[in-house]
């Protein structure tokens, strides 16, 4: 892996950050504050180009490496996480496995308008009684004259509220485990299937999370991904795209958390000089700074030696955890060098303490992360 960026890969993250700047960071205490969904900003977002990145320049497209996803997704969680999250919902969980699964006909209908910002999708997999165990999962689609049938309900969904359409993983054989999912697109309005309203939550609250609802929900045959049965490896499919935007959205918060208490500590005095010249304050921006650089280079090379496949299961799961985690760590130091201000939502410390706290738990807790690095690990070292 080369550790300099090209050119256009600068250029192109460049404008990026700057457009970040400029349209993003400055409406994300906003965003946060009215809990709402940033759609002006996605709809923009579409115009430039950046909802397009890793999709066929047939359905307007825009050809991209994985370097650059990565870094813009970086540049947006850096700005809001909120547009982040609800970015790669719709792009990375949602558009791409349709792009990859869908028949064509399904494709032009849908990708275009999504690429261009008119269109949010969503994916549904997690339940109110199970997240991380699929095998668990209740909610079921049989066989009819008409399509499928889908029943039951799904919890925690990125987009649930906005969504104009959804993937959504159910039960088509009950004696298979894993073997008996499937996936399946489900349009908002079909009848039997309802959103629920947003749910109030601690952070990222201008990315809405609901339930969704299904009964009787009745789909055509063509709204199936795939085969009957291949839901398990489509969902391992799209988790594996997942974690490389989920380390970029760790980064995003980590490198935003160092920004403002930089800032903030060359700003502040006491003791009659600024608190950055204090070692216990300069020595967390060292370590702040240690760990996002980190994180950084862990979540591109995840990104590269995936495009190139070669990247295993732990490494992804490494690059989503340590990013997520330093996050966590990072905001949390932003706050204590903000002191009693940064517990004031007055200061963005505060939101992006609140915004972090999602990495370690969404697409994959830290918990199955390290089960997933062990579990390979042990393999290598028995082989």
């Amino acid at each position: 892996m080369r550790f300099q960026l090209t050119e256009e890969q600068r250029s192109f993250v460049d404008t990026c950050r700057n457009f970040v700047n400029e349209e993003v960071l400055p409406q994300a205490a906003e965003v946060d504050e009215r809990a709402m969904f940033p759609r002006a900003t996605y709809g923009k977002l579409g115009q430039l180009g950046y909802l397009g990145l890793g999709f066929d320049e047939r359905y307007g497209g825009t050809p991209s490496d994985a370097i650059t996803r990565a870094l813009v997704q970086e540049e947006l969680a850096r700005g809001c996480a909120s547009t982040a999250l609800s970015t790669g919902a719709s792009t990375v969980l949602f558009g791409l496995p349709v792009q990859e699964f869908a028949t064509e006909k399904i494709r032009d209908e849908i990708l275009p308008a999504l690429i261009r910002g008119e269109l949010i999708g969503g994916w549904a997999l997690t339940e109110s009684h199970c997240g991380s165990d699929a095998a668990a999962m209740k909610t079921t689609a049989e066989r009819s004259d008409a399509g499928w049938v889908l029943n039951g309900s799904k919890m925690f969904i990125t987009n649930g509220p906005d969504a104009d359409w959804v993937v959504v993983v159910a039960r088509t054989d009950q004696e298979a485990g894993h073997e008996g999912l499937s996936s399946f697109l489900v349009k908002k309005g079909t009848p039997g299937f309802t959103a629920g309203g947003p749910l109030d939550k601690m952070g990222c609250k201008g990315s809405p999370t609901s339930a969704l609802f299904f009964e009787n929900c009745v789909v055509p045959s063509e709204w199936l991904l795939g085969e009957p049965g291949d839901g398990f490896a489509q969902l391992q499919w799209t988790l594996e795209r997942g974690r490389i935007a989920m380390a970029s959205f760790g980064v995003g918060i980590a490198q935003a958390s160092l920004d403002v208490a930089l800032a903030y500590a060359q700003e502040r005095e006491a003791f009659g000089k600024k608190i950055i010249r204090h070692q216990p304050v300069h020595f967390k921006i060292a370590d702040m700074k240690i760990e996002v650089d980190g994180a950084r280079i862990l979540m591109l090379r995840a990104a590269w030696l995936h495009e190139r496949g070669e990247a295993s299961p732990a490494l992804l799961s490494a690059a989503k955890l340590h990013a997520t985690e330093t996050a966590v760590r990072c905001s949390d130091r932003a706050v204590q060098i903000h002191g009693g201000y940064g517990y004031m939502r007055e200061y963005p410390a505060e939101r992006l303490y609140r915004d972090a706290r999602l990495g370690p738990i969404g697409e994959g807790t830290s918990e199955i992360q390290r089960r997933i690095i062990a579990r390979e690990t042990l393999q290598q070292f028995s082989a």
